[in-house]
């Protein structure tokens, strides 16, 4: 049986539970994982299928197709928006009452890494540059980090955990 001591300050409880999720997810079920000896997913097709999930998640995004975006989290998801915590039910709804009150939503990801943690987890982070464009004409810019924690089930990626810091932009 493993074991793992994680020493947690207070100034860090958002790192710290990002740390956890991830742990969680890449340490799993000890008795998931492959026998000694056999042959694991190569670490390429990881990064390769959570590279595809990630700009499938983009285009979700970007097209403002709230089905697709939720399409790609699994029921636990959850994630810290600007230094607050939401769940799965709330990210549905803001999905379906934010996407579709947009006319534009462009984004720019840069700095794009993705780092296999298993053969059935994998973090992935990147810079965005967001510029949304309401109905209403209002012009929304920003930018920041975003880090989400992919997991695989049953041959399908989707988004367990989210982290993203959104800081204005001068028009």
């Amino acid at each position: 049986m493993e074991t793992i001591l994680l020493i947690v300050s207070r100034k860090s409880r958002v790192t710290s539970t990002a740390l956890v999720v991830i742990l969680l997810v890449a340490c799993g079920n000890p008795s998931d994982r492959p026998a000694e000896g056999s042959l694991a997913r190569p670490i390429s097709s990881v990064m390769a299928e959570v590279d595809a999930a990630l700009w499938a998640f983009h285009a979700a995004d970007t097209a403002r197709d709230a089905e697709a975006v939720i399409g790609l989290l699994w029921p636990e998801y959850y994630m810290f928006v600007d230094g607050a915590r939401i769940g799965y039910d709330e990210v549905v709804r803001g999905a379906r009452e934010f996407l579709p009150s947009l006319e534009l939503f462009h984004t720019d990801w840069t700095d794009v890494r993705i780092t296999p943690l298993g053969p059935d987890a994998a973090v992935a982070s990147f810079q965005f540059r967001d510029s949304i464009i309401t109905m209403t004409g209002e012009l929304i810019q920003s930018r920041g980090p975003t880090t989400f924690v992919w997991h695989r089930r049953d041959g399908e990626w989707r988004l367990v955990y989210g982290d993203a810091d959104h800081y204005a932009l001068d028009p």
